[in-house]
């Protein structure tokens, strides 16, 4: 296998953010990888930044090249994204993919965290995104374990239980296996033979994620994150598809994903429930205190 990585990123209308995440991919200690850039159709194109075409002419010089291109009309979060993923496929040299938002500021062992996760064995790998803006609460994963952002489905594939664990920073390193990931990601090139994005969402792409988590896991792909693995999140109020519409779009997703969820569960029956057995992780159903702790997914 070859471990080469091809680095995806969509882009919208945010070239300071998109900078500063360059800056970050330079600072990487794991060096060897090349960079797919797709302009969702931003308003001013990136060659009228000078201090963009610096870096992208930096990164190429430095070996890792920056691949970019523009779409003429606006395709939104999940077609970008999957069009980002035609263009590494194309390419036979790239084993491994992942898949980075345009505002974020990557810890300088990213790369190298999530790396050790699919060492472990797992299909795909994710890391923490903590708000960069404010003051950083940790907590310990022991507290998380046996898995993370754990989900839970009644007998008729309706959500119990959604959780999200892995928005802040963790006072120690652990690798946990989860139920589904947060946006940045490093997997396997072969779960984009058998998986792809979805096109009933929103151009907002919210829940995008969830859903290509659980079309992996009834695919038989697994995943995990590293705690000790950072990506800053920047949670930049414009540019992308933080539209004002952007409440409705993100209703009508969080709707779309309870009804996948149910077509999946009546399709595969308890697929979160095989996969657990799958990974040989007992669980229980939560505590009401449980259910009710602070979480920053929709839980109805």
């Amino acid at each position: 296998m070859s471990d080469k990585i091809g680095i995806m990123i969509g882009y919208k209308d945010r070239p300071t953010e998109l900078a500063l995440l360059l800056q970050s991919l330079r600072t990487q200690t794991y060096k060897n990888f090349e960079i797919f850039i797709s302009d969702d159709a931003s308003g001013t194109p990136v060659q009228a930044y000078h201090f963009l075409m610096c870096l992208f002419n930096k990164l190429n010089e430095e070996g890792n090249f920056v691949h970019y291109s523009k779409n003429d009309f606006n395709l939104g979060v999940s077609k970008n994204r999957q069009k980002l993923v035609d263009d590494v496929m194309k390419f036979d040299k790239f084993d491994l993919m992942c898949r980075l938002d345009d505002d974020i500021i990557l810890d300088s062992k990213y790369l190298e965290k999530l790396l050790e996760v699919l060492n472990k064995g797992y299909s795909l790998a994710t890391g923490v995104t903590p708000f960069i803006g404010q003051a950083q609460f940790k907590r310990e994963s022991r507290f998380i374990q046996p898995i993370g952002n754990r989900v839970i489905l009644d007998n008729e594939g309706n959500f119990i239980m959604n959780g999200d664990d892995f928005g802040i920073l963790y006072l120690d390193e652990a690798i946990i296996p989860i139920h589904h990931f947060r946006s940045c990601a490093l997997y396997k090139r072969e779960i984009h033979e058998k998986v792809s994005y979805d096109n009933r969402l929103t151009k907002h792409g919210f829940r995008e994620e969830e859903i290509l988590s659980f079309k992996m896991i009834v695919n038989g792909f697994t995943m995990a994150v590293n705690t000790g693995a950072i990506a800053w999140h920047l949670l930049t109020p414009s540019g992308g598809e933080r539209t004002p519409d952007a409440p409705d779009l993100t209703k009508i997703n969080e709707d779309e994903l309870k009804r996948f969820t149910k077509e999946l569960y009546e399709k595969n029956g308890d697929f979160i429930e095989e996969y657990n057995n799958k990974l040989n992780i007992k669980t229980v159903m939560p505590s009401n205190e449980e259910l009710l702790k602070p979480t920053n997914l929709v839980l109805k």
